[in-house]
């Protein structure tokens, strides 16, 4: 037989170029996803704020909450902003003072977590209500977007027969 004066083929090439086009597919994966987690991540997942449901001996006049970051990234320039946007006692009409600016700063929120604020009444409201409602503006930065957001939240209390607040919900 005779032997052709070819090239002859190097096998260990083809394995250097799979172990290459793997690198680079794994490289190009992981930039995509950290491209989902800071870029996408801040636009999906909003800061939640919560309110405890059941709370005993509850007062309309003043309501805690919790500001918490869902995302990965921090929060930055967090300001929040509480009035009272209606009341009303059991008796009678509506409580007619003005709404009271109650307010809060937080340079920073890390991710995965939460602080906590409080909406207060400027009087203390002793008698039975048949409606509280508070309106809650938080205002924030998600990192890596600059510009400026806001959350409006509304807060209303849950009541039971006797006008006493047993509970809060957010709306």
């Amino acid at each position: 037989m005779w032997r052709s004066g070819g090239v002859k083929l190097d096998p260990v090439a083809p394995r250097a170029a799979s172990r290459l086009r793997a690198r680079l597919s794994l490289a190009i994966s992981l930039a995509v996803a950290f491209l989902i987690v800071v870029f996408l991540f801040p636009l999906i997942f909003e800061l939640r704020i919560d309110v405890p449901s059941q709370v005993q001996c509850g007062s309309p006049s003043s309501v805690m909450f919790e500001i918490a970051d869902q995302n990965l990234a921090p929060l930055t320039n967090v300001e929040y902003t509480c009035e009272i946007s209606t009341m009303i006692t059991a008796s009678g009409p509506p409580v007619s003072a003005p709404p009271v600016l109650s307010r809060g700063r937080y340079p920073r929120i890390a991710s995965r977590q939460g602080v906590r604020g409080q909406c207060q009444a400027g009087y203390l409201v002793t008698a039975p209500v048949r409606t509280v409602e508070y309106r809650l503006t938080v205002t924030y930065r998600a990192s890596p977007w600059p510009q400026l957001r806001t959350r409006i939240a509304r807060i209303s209390a849950q009541i039971n027969g006797k006008g006493e607040v047993t509970g809060w919900k957010v709306r």
